[in-house]
């Protein structure tokens, strides 16, 4: 082994290395952004309380201190609802994923030596639901102790999963479906910049295809496909994990809908990002770049409820995060009135970005 032919492969192997971009971004950046994205997201560094809404149906003074314990423990953010309302309605309706119910008989159980239940009632990832039913499981803990070292008066029940199973694969299948979609960007990113290089644009303008048409197929294509993987993806989802999703015509539907809008809308950002250079491994960066934060941030793989509270914020300005909770809306509980205004907003932006797309297009090569 002669060392300075090591030494001169050596320098030649790392000046093509530190020439190619996604190569220096897998290796480099790509770790850096996930131990950021992990690191923010697990460190627990700072808490973003959760909504819960408490439904007092037996008012006094007990009642009262208990909603004012939960409330001053930091841990939720309490929203009262009036006695009258029907609970179940309003958490379907409005897509609410905890609330605590006080029932009638709770001041005069406690007031009669017995135990005061109170109900942990909602729809949410059964993760969430365990961490939400621990954390009051534990602020009643307290309450209790403070009232009597040996006696437990309040008991917390849960009923956490109206409308479905409440198996975490519920929530796992309308993340993967968002992915799929997401997807669609990704394989854009790549073929705006491989057909330039290629020069098949050029070939294609001869055609006289226009830019519009073939955007147009290369998205009705890709829906079709969508269509075939998630049908795969759902059917896998309830005969071989046992996933309970509510299928009819209208939740069908909806969903395709919320697919084709969500489709059109990444497809124009992949063109968009494609746009951005003619070399691939560059491309290949910003639609990473793109990607993977989107991907962490907006529910595919695991909730964000725990999260620190700039990434719950960062979030509500992805819109895959839209496009998955209105998929869990509709997918999970039936519910499609609360994201008619969503699926309206998803379909204008799709509309907007591929005009825009469209306009900034060009078969000529830079």
């Amino acid at each position: 082994m002669k060392l300075s032919r090591v030494s001169a492969y050596f320098s030649l192997h790392a000046r093509s290395y530190l020439r190619s971009r996604s190569a220096l971004f897998f290796q480099i950046a790509f770790p850096i952004i996930l131990i950021l994205l992990f690191g923010a997201i697990f460190s627990g560094s700072s808490y973003s309380p959760s909504t819960l809404v408490i439904q007092n149906e037996s008012p006094s003074t007990v009642s009262w201190g208990v909603v004012d314990a939960i409330n001053s423990s930091g841990l939720f953010k309490v929203q009262l609802i009036p006695q009258n309302e029907n609970l179940s309605n309003y958490i379907t309706t409005n897509s609410v994923q905890a609330a605590l119910l006080i029932p009638s008989n709770f001041t005069s159980n406690l007031y009669s030596g017995g135990l005061g239940f109170v109900v942990l009632k909602g729809h949410t990832n059964p993760t969430v639901a365990t961490a939400d039913y621990e954390t009051l499981n534990g602020i009643l803990t307290q309450i209790n102790f403070r009232a009597s070292n040996t006696t437990q008066k309040l008991v917390l029940s849960s009923q956490v999963a109206i409308g479905n199973t409440g198996k975490t694969i519920d929530y796992y299948v309308p993340g993967l479906i968002g992915f799929t979609v997401l997807s669609t960007m990704f394989n854009m990113v790549y073929t705006v910049p491989n057909y330039r290089r290629e020069r098949l644009f050029r070939q294609l303008s001869f055609s006289g295809l226009t830019k519009s048409e073939w955007i147009t197929a290369n998205m009705l294509f890709s829906f079709l496909m969508l269509v075939l993987s998630d049908v795969i993806l759902v059917a896998i989802g309830i005969y071989a994990f046992g996933a309970s999703l509510t299928l009819n015509a209208e939740t069908i539907l909806t969903s395709a809908l919320i697919i084709f809008g969500g489709l059109f809308f990444f497809t124009s950002v992949g063109i968009l990002a494609g746009l951005v250079s003619d070399n691939e491994e560059t491309v290949s960066v910003v639609g990473n770049l793109v990607m993977f934060p989107m991907m962490f941030l907006s529910g595919v793989f695991f909730p964000l409820t725990f999260a620190p509270a700039y990434l719950v914020t960062i979030s509500k300005f992805l819109p895959l995060t839209y496009f998955i909770n209105s998929l869990i809306s509709v997918l999970d509980y039936g519910n499609i009135s609360t994201v008619a205004i969503q699926i309206v907003w998803l379909l204008l932006g799709s509309a907007i970005l591929f005009a825009i797309a469209v306009k900034l297009f060009s078969w000529k090569q830079k």
